[in-house]
């Protein structure tokens, strides 16, 4: 597992379509893939939380990426 040093901001609105769950997995190989600068994977989280709704960042998937991170 690759050490990243990434915030993980809370989603404030508009909601977006919703992520659907086998999407938002494969953010995880995207965090560790290193070949992808941090400035790549912050651009993948931001755009994961842009469709997600705010229920389900706020309540799920931000939790599940700052274990990942952490």
């Amino acid at each position: 597992m690759v050490q990243r040093k990434i915030k993980i901001p809370k989603h404030g609105g508009p909601d977006g379509q919703g992520l659907p769950k086998e999407v938002f997995e494969k953010l995880f190989a995207v965090i560790d893939d290193t070949s992808l600068s941090d400035n790549d994977i912050k651009s993948a989280i931001e755009l994961c939380l842009s469709i997600s709704t705010q229920e389900q960042w706020n309540g799920e998937y931000r939790a599940l990426l700052l274990e990942k991170i952490k």
